[in-house]
């Protein structure tokens, strides 16, 4: 990402389209990245929800169905209500229980919180940056379009 300054007085109307094509482009880069974060943000915040509820006392040796593929389940039994297997990345999974399995997804959440901040920002400065061009397109339209008729007139007189 460049941090370079335009002067966007000193570009032509096609210049100024094609930064503002390109501001858009980014503007929607950083959009998707921010929705992909929520949902993972999301994902995480659901494992919290999901260990507090399982680790509840009355839960222990609670029948459920484990689901073997997306339309396959097979029953089980809450043998340890207070371990847990937790995703660790990269198909690695660790043992932990109730108190270090939330402080790990809490731990995830408050990094993807962080990162959202970020590309707010940033998704914050450029959109005032595309509506700056926009602007500015809109004045060299109508000084070119002022120039045009000022042409038009000299040439009837």
């Amino acid at each position: 990402m460049s941090s370079q300054k335009i002067d966007l007085t000193q570009l032509g109307p096609e210049q100024l389209a094609a930064v503002k094509q390109q501001f858009d482009e980014e503007l929607q880069h950083f959009t998707q990245s921010l929705q992909a974060l929520n949902i993972a943000k999301n994902k995480f915040t659901d494992c919290i929800t999901d260990i507090k509820s399982i680790a509840n006392p009355k839960n222990e040796n609670q029948k459920l169905l484990i689901p073997a593929s997306a339309s396959l389940y097979v029953p089980g039994k809450i043998k340890d209500n207070q371990q847990f297997m937790v995703d660790i990345g990269t198909g690695y999974y660790v043992e932990k229980n109730e108190k270090d399995a939330i402080a790990f997804y809490q731990k995830k959440i408050d990094k993807l919180n962080k990162e959202s901040g970020q590309i707010q920002t940033i998704i914050k400065d450029k959109t005032q940056s595309s509506l700056a061009i926009e602007q500015q397109l809109r004045l060299a339209a109508i000084r070119q379009h002022e120039q045009s008729a000022n042409e038009q007139k000299t040439e009837k007189n």
